[in-house]
């Protein structure tokens, strides 16, 4: 009873982000930023392939565009098989998220650029290789760290349940 009360304790002096772990905050909104980088662009991006040079765009043809927005997609998801390698052998879960948040800032930046196909090209590889490091292998990781393993059976539903959501 006491090493239960001691348990309890401890979780409630932990808990600031919706009863979570404190670094369960971070790891909940660096994935946030990361579906919102990704599915924010899918978003826009098509449009800005396509549209005429006129409107903004950068004029490709519409089954181009949308053939390289495929391959984005797709590459996005092979990239975090990488990414889970990456992390396990090399650098670790930290750095891993790390220098994928910050490839994915600099594609970001890329393609605010008035450069044309080879910013949109730059940022398309910047992305996806960020976000290959930054993806779901990390997460799952780090949530089995971050929590004590007295409590991990009650309390890992919710967290991924947040990431369903968005």
């Amino acid at each position: 009873m006491q090493q239960q009360d001691q348990t309890d304790q401890e979780r409630r002096a932990d808990a600031s982000f919706f009863g979570q772990p404190r670094g369960l905050s971070t790891l909940f909104f660096t994935e946030m930023w990361e579906r919102f980088s990704y599915y924010g662009m899918r978003a826009i991006l098509l449009y800005y392939m396509y549209f005429s040079v006129t409107k903004g765009g950068l004029g490709f043809d519409q089954s181009l565009a949308a053939s390289i927005m495929a391959i984005y997609g797709s590459l996005v998801y092979l990239t975090s098989v990488i990414g889970g390698f990456v992390s396990d052998r090399i650098l670790g879960s930290r750095r891993t998220v790390f220098y994928g948040g910050i490839l994915i800032m600099l594609g970001h930046i890329s393609l605010s650029l008035p450069l044309g196909a080879s910013a949109l090209f730059t940022s398309i590889i910047l992305i996806t290789l960020g976000t290959g490091l930054l993806n779901d292998p990390t997460f799952p990781k780090w949530l089995g760290v971050s929590i004590p393993k007295q409590i991990v059976a009650g309390i890992l539903d919710l967290p991924f349940s947040f990431l369903g959501l968005i």
